[in-house]
């Protein structure tokens, strides 16, 4: 079974498979036992994810394999009774094979387990996930997209596909799936989370739901800071604030407590203050969009122009969507009494990293 771990303040859930992820395929370091993953969530980067699909992992079926795993589960094939019982046994086949780097020979199990069994949910999964470790996120989705299909009471089946849509940037679709998800399964905290993160138009209860979470995973750092940000869109700043003392008391290198007290500061107009959490927190996390917007902005506030636009040029060329006034206001939880310098701003900078015409 596998085994929620920390790891340098980031959860792991620990296995003895390879190394992988949905944008490139990690170096295999021997002797680690462990997967982990980068990909953005809701308005920020998450430096170090627990898991690319959290619902895959707390599948009933994972478990680790001993070194005779494919011995075993061809032993199972042949002393299986009913076709059910078989396309079990080759799904567990399929995982052996993936887990000592037989690709090939991984799909083929699965593919023979769909075949005994349409209606086993756990094949298309697996193969689901042998699709995103060979960089086919279509073929992916298509593979959970069925999952969902044959088990629509499965949370793990809701929650799989979820993560694929959120990644492809469908978070409308993606935000009914969660729905799914959460109401399946109290305590996958992994998908509450995510549907938090999507509620925007519904501050009460993305609040609730991550309070929920950090009841069930207080160690998990990001949900406390999305969790004062909600407070911070709702006119809570006190209580942001304080969440955000009591995040870096805790973990005083982690990125998540002083990233929301360079948010609580910010909206205190107390900007010096505020690029002080920020470089705190880019320190941790040196990707967070969210900060490298705010330390840009802020700057300019200041009236370091040249600052200002330096950072904002590099971060926007590598993430083009943060140049559009959209993103940057739901990154910065913009007010009516930001918008005016947030729009100067982006009028007098998005040339630097729009093509212009010759």
């Amino acid at each position: 079974m596998l085994r929620y771990v920390q790891h340098d303040g980031h959860p792991f859930f620990q296995q003895p498979a390879r190394e992988w992820n949905v944008g490139k395929q990690r170096e295999r370091i021997p002797g680690r036992r462990f997967l982990s993953f980068e990909f953005p969530i809701s308005a920020f980067q998450f430096p170090v994810s627990a898991l690319l699909f959290s619902a895959y992992c707390l599948l009933p079926s994972a478990y680790c394999f001993s070194q005779d795993s494919v011995a075993q589960a061809e032993e199972a094939i042949r002393l299986a009774a009913v076709p059910s019982q078989k396309a079990a046994a080759y799904v567990a086949l399929g995982r052996a094979y993936f887990t000592k780097g037989e690709e090939d020979k991984a799909e083929s199990a699965l593919k023979s387990a769909i075949g005994l069994d349409p209606a086993n949910a756990d094949a298309y999964l697996e193969l689901g996930q042998l699709r995103i470790f060979q960089h086919k996120v279509p073929e992916a989705e298509a593979e959970f997209r069925q999952a969902a299909h044959v088990a629509p009471d499965s949370a793990v089946a809701n929650a799989t596909l979820a993560e694929v849509l959120l990644q492809t940037g469908r978070n409308a679709e993606a935000r009914k799936f969660l729905e799914k998800a959460v109401s399946l399964d109290a305590r996958d905290w992994h998908s509450q989370y995510r549907l938090a993160t999507l509620l925007s138009d519904d501050l009460a209860r993305a609040t609730e739901l991550l309070t929920n979470v950090t009841r069930l995973a207080p160690d998990f750092l990001p949900a406390r800071e999305e969790l004062g940000l909600a407070l911070l869109r709702r006119g809570d700043s006190k209580a942001a604030t304080t969440l955000a003392e009591a995040l870096i008391a805790a973990q005083p290198k982690a990125a998540e407590g002083h990233s929301l007290m360079a948010m609580t500061l910010w909206k205190a107009r107390d900007f010096e203050a505020s690029l002080a959490e920020c470089a705190m927190a880019l320190a941790a996390d040196p990707n967070s969009s969210r900060m490298q917007l705010l330390q840009a902005l802020e700057l300019w506030q200041m009236d370091r122009k040249k600052e200002a636009q330096r950072l904002f040029v590099h971060t926007a060329k590598k993430e083009p969507t943060l140049a559009t006034a959209a993103v940057f206001c739901r990154l910065l939880l913009c007010e009516a009494r930001d918008i005016g310098v947030v729009d100067e701003f982006l009028r007098k900078n998005r040339w630097a990293v729009t093509p212009q015409e010759p």
